[in-house]
């Protein structure tokens, strides 16, 4: 059994499967006070704060960059004080550029609760994207 079985099986559930994604168990489980870092180099980075915090950070990102930006999980690790969650992520910029990326999730746990979150992302491709510039020959570019 994992230490942060929860945290676990919510990820699995919020980061797998495309346009299945339901991140309502993570949000859950996450502290009142959690803490979110997404890379200041994209747009729509920054520090964000509570759950209402990430869940305005998504209203943004679908409201003014994406019209879906979906997570297939690779796997997900639990090291004890933290639970890892690389990923396939797949986007449609509102520009109709179609982006495919690697990311990583990196999620703090205490008691139980995600405390605190990090992406790690190629933030030139998610730009560029945005930006509506050519992103360099992938399985997306094909798409």
């Amino acid at each position: 059994m994992s230490r942060n079985e929860d945290i676990v099986n919510a990820c699995r559930s919020a980061y797998s499967g495309f346009e299945k994604n339901d991140s309502s168990d993570l949000v859950a489980l996450m502290s009142p006070d959690v803490i979110f870092h997404f890379p200041t180099s994209l747009p729509y980075g920054g520090t964000f704060h509570g759950r209402e915090g990430f869940l305005a950070f998504y209203r943004d990102l679908f409201g003014h960059y994406y019209e879906y930006f979906d997570y297939d999980a690779h796997t997900v690790l639990d090291a004890g004080s933290h639970v890892v969650v690389p990923v396939t992520a797949r986007a449609k910029a509102k520009n109709g550029r179609i982006m495919e990326n690697e990311h990583c999730l990196l999620f703090r746990v205490v008691d139980g609760l995600v405390v605190e979150a990090r992406l790690y992302a190629d933030t030139a491709k998610g730009r560029d994207v945005i930006e509506g510039l050519e992103v360099f020959p992938s399985a997306a570019a094909a798409s």
